[in-house]
């Protein structure tokens, strides 16, 4: 069951942990949301990450925090 917040294309939003990735996006990391795709059980979050990554985040196995317009240009 998902139990943290589903981002919307274009919300900013900051990586917490990756899990099972073996070349992960570091905790701390921010970007921008591309889309969000419902895959069975689990939703990918595709992000355009500020590092210039494009790694996406799966809802089962990694921890994000969406982050608010004033957290963005603190």
């Amino acid at each position: 069951m998902h139990t943290q917040q589903l981002p919307k294309p274009g919300q900013r939003i900051q990586c917490l942990r990756m899990g099972n990735d073996p070349d992960p996006i570091p905790a701390g990391s921010r970007g921008t949301v591309l889309r969000v795709d419902h895959c069975g059980k689990e939703y990918h979050v595709s992000v355009a990450w500020d590092s210039g990554r494009s790694l996406n985040l799966i809802s089962v196995a990694d921890k994000w925090l969406v982050l608010s317009a004033e957290s963005c240009t603190a």
